[in-house]
């Protein structure tokens, strides 16, 4: 698959992922925010089993990466959602969104830990801009930083640890496909979420009894679209051209979230916000690499030009 096609890919997952911030708001307005989550991861790992069976694809082969799988369901799904529940509920959406920011940098370093990629330059500065841009677009109070709470640093672990699922992504789509692996993960992640939020909260299921058609409607089309499609998609580029070179396109969701939070929810865009967003996007495009390529290419048209 050639690279224009994995950005064009992640693009759209980005555009689902920010949409989908709109979407859990919807959600978790109307019930226990961990029920919620680990139903609705559930029912994508379900969907993403249907698909296979759909196009007649194996739902098991000889030597299955389970290392790989169950690290990959430990750190992006059971970690990444429980941390990332908890952590919610004691911290603001400003700090969250900073965090989240700065992700695709935390998984650029471990990535070059594990020898999963080469940090370049270029790479470097895409992912520091990245994390500017969000900084800029989402924080309206600079004094809400001064004061840190626990809440913070389960937010920061949800990511952090995520991080480490991607490596396992990588590798283990080496051996499988994306979508049997997406499958797996999620299945037997939130299984396991299912239950602690059931041993929680055990009135929390009663909201699927009372949930509306609106709230139905959000809620499949957050678990489909979002997390069953979504993921599958992400994990394929992961395995098309690695964990940090798709990292870099996280950013992207706080652009999309914006202006889903515009026209969803009706929520007023800043200048400020409009700054923050092109600072993203140009942090992608000089994290992938297409500024360099096309300064290159303007600089050998440049010197042939001067030759003749």
């Amino acid at each position: 698959m050639s690279n224009g096609k994995v950005y064009t890919i992640l693009v759209l997952v980005m555009l689902a992922w920010g949409l989908n911030v709109t979407w859990l708001k919807i959600i978790v307005s109307n019930g226990d925010p961990l029920t919620l989550q680990s139903f609705r991861i559930l029912t994508a790992g379900i969907v993403v089993f249907l698909i296979l069976i759909i196009l007649r694809q194996k739902l098991y082969v000889e030597n299955m990466p389970w290392k790989y799988i169950i690290l990959g369901s430990l750190f992006g799904v059971i970690f990444h959602h429980g941390f990332l529940a908890f952590g919610i509920e004691q911290t603001t959406a400003t700090k969250t969104a900073i965090i989240s920011g700065f992700s695709p940098l935390m998984v650029a370093i471990i990535a070059v830990i594990f020898k999963d990629t080469i940090l370049t330059k270029s790479k470097l500065i895409g992912f520091i801009l990245g994390g500017l841009g969000v900084f800029i677009a989402v924080v309206q109070d600079f004094r809400e930083l001064l004061h840190w709470q626990i809440g913070d640093i389960l937010v920061f672990l949800s990511f952090f640890l995520q991080a480490f699922s991607f490596i396992a992504i990588r590798r283990g789509t080496k051996m499988i496909s994306p979508l049997l692996m997406t499958a797996y993960m999620l299945t037997i992640g939130s299984l396991f979420i299912v239950c602690s939020s059931i041993l929680l909260n055990p009135k929390g299921i009663v909201v699927f009894a009372t949930g509306d058609l609106i709230f139905w409607s959000v809620f499949l089309l957050s678990a489909v679209i979002a997390t069953g499609l979504g993921h599958s998609l992400y994990n394929l580029c992961i395995k098309n051209i690695g964990t940090a070179e798709s990292a870099i396109f996280v950013n992207l969701n706080t652009v999309f979230a914006l202006i889903g939070t515009t026209l969803i929810l009706s929520e007023s865009i800043s200048l400020q916000q409009i700054i923050g967003t092109l600072i993203i996007i140009v942090g992608v495009l000089v994290g992938t690499g297409n500024v360099e390529v096309m300064i290159l290419k303007y600089r050998e048209k440049y010197t042939s030009q001067s030759r003749s």
